[in-house]
């Protein structure tokens, strides 16, 4: 079975436990620091898609309460402008599968998107095939 592998973007070390949390599950994760890469429009809009604007802004940034994005939020492609010149209106980590996104530090809904859990073993589990059944053989053991 081929290991599980994500994209982790943040732009600090705030969630750390996190990442530690994925990491220990096994999960290959290719990191993306903001503060040295910063996403573009055209990343941003492939990113998040059409999530809900609301989700992914980071209310505890200056940024968005400078602009006052508690009363209203500018259109779609504007905002988008705007994170791309200010990452810190995005909400962090962003971790992103080929098919789903997640954003925020809730381990439980990191956990059923990347299908982990806080209980799963550090090391990767064996890969252990179940025993064959004898076709010549009943499953109490007679033979047919």
């Amino acid at each position: 079975m081929a290991q599980k592998r994500a994209t982790y973007i943040t732009y600090d070390d705030r969630c750390d436990e996190v990442r530690k949390f994925i990491e220990d599950a096994g999960v290959i994760l290719q990191i993306r620091d903001m503060k040295e890469n910063p996403l573009s429009v055209r990343e941003l809009k492939a990113l998040l898609g059409y999530i809900p604007a609301a989700h992914f802004l980071n209310e505890a940034s200056a940024t968005y309460k400078k602009h006052g994005f508690d009363k209203e939020l500018p259109e779609r492609n504007e905002l988008f402008s705007m994170i791309a010149e200010d990452y810190t209106l995005l909400r962090k980590p962003i971790i992103k599968t080929l098919r789903l996104v997640t954003i925020g530090c809730n381990k439980q809904k990191i956990g059923e998107m990347l299908q982990i859990n806080s209980n799963q073993a550090s090391e990767p589990v064996p890969d252990v095939q179940p025993p064959r059944r004898n076709p010549r053989r009943s499953p109490s053991g007679a033979r047919r």
